[in-house]
């Protein structure tokens, strides 16, 4: 055993002391503020299609060595293309009647064809939710703006445990980003709001959320009534690829769990929790930002190198730099 191992194991062991002896708190004004089941819109933005994603050609993918879909088809496009040019080209030679003017015009109108379709595809809500999510492995916590709302909350030591209600999960493509939470995100809260909507009893499982360098604990909350909804247990932070606290909805924070991933297969899926607040929820970011931080330095005294991805802007920033992308 490493002395860093060592570390470590006196590290989780006191983290499992303070742990047991949190969990015995039910942080019921928490628990209050959550059966209000509140989830208002932070932000106006559209809901990604189906389309949107369908198009998609994304960094994270061919970074797993996984062919992309979309260079195929780019590809193709480009050897169609170059075979019409050269069949243009000898239709040209052949007939002297077709006049030059008109292929002048047919060209003209490929390129504004083309040109509707890239201005459609970069104004689409998944491109710039794609544009907006950019990361800097070379760069350390990003400090949130002085207009921030959340700029003094801070998160010094882990673990950290919070209390919410589980909204559920959805498959995935991609590894991080937020163009591949938004949606899920969108697709649980609707239920949710469906069920308020209709005056239906609307029970989702409480939890809580334990985070430390370890990774994502999630223990059944003594006051929970609902059943069979969430497995329960720690999910290993090196199967975690991305969180984020969503840019529409403050207090739904969610992470990306990778259970398999091959050049042949993957299966990844978003988990979304439900907090109490949005400064919480900001908590349970900058939380899971820590023990990716605790976790790459582990794998930095093994010589590996780590992928993985935390959101640490706050949402009010994220908004704003998106409304920009919007307007521009």
């Amino acid at each position: 055993m490493s002395g860093l191992d060592g570390v470590s194991d006196i590290q989780n062991k006191n983290d499992d002391n303070v742990m047991e002896e949190t969990l015995k708190t039910d942080f019921s004004d928490a628990v209050h503020r959550l059966d209000e089941m509140k989830i208002d819109e932070d932000l106006e933005i559209s809901e990604v299609t189906n389309n949107d994603e369908g198009e998609e050609n994304d960094s994270d993918t061919m970074s797993q060595g996984a062919r992309s879909s979309a260079s195929d088809v780019t590809e193709d496009r480009r050897s169609v293309s170059s075979r019409q040019s050269v069949n243009s080209r000898h239709s040209v030679g052949s007939k002297h009647e077709e006049s030059p003017k008109e292929d002048s015009k047919s060209e003209n109108g490929k390129k504004e064809e083309q040109g509707g379709k890239d201005k459609k595809k970069r104004g689409s809500v998944f491109d710039k939710l794609k544009r907006l999510t950019k990361f800097d492995k070379s760069k350390n916590t990003p400090v949130p703006a002085p207009s921030s709302k959340f700029q003094t909350i801070r998160v010094d030591k882990l673990p950290q445990i919070f209390v919410a209600k589980y909204l559920g999960k959805k498959e995935v493509k991609g590894l991080f980003g937020l163009h591949h939470v938004r949606k899920p995100v969108d697709e649980l809260v609707k239920v949710v709001k469906d069920g308020l909507l209709a005056n239906e009893k609307v029970e989702l499982p409480l939890t809580y959320v334990v985070i430390s360098g370890r990774g994502i604990d999630i223990r059944e909350h003594k006051s929970n009534t609902v059943k069979d909804k969430v497995t329960y247990g720690l999910i290993p932070i090196d199967f975690i690829s991305y969180g984020v606290q969503d840019l529409k909805y403050w207090k739904v924070f969610t992470f990306i769990v990778v259970n398999q991933l091959s050049s042949r297969a993957r299966d990844t899926e978003c988990h979304a929790y439900l907090c109490d607040s949005a400064p919480n929820c900001r908590r349970m970011a900058l939380s899971l930002g820590a023990s990716f931080n605790v976790h790459k330095q582990k794998l930095a005294s093994q010589g590996k190198a780590h992928n993985f991805q935390v959101e640490l802007r706050p949402p009010d920033e994220l908004a704003q730099d998106f409304e920009k992308d919007c307007e521009a």
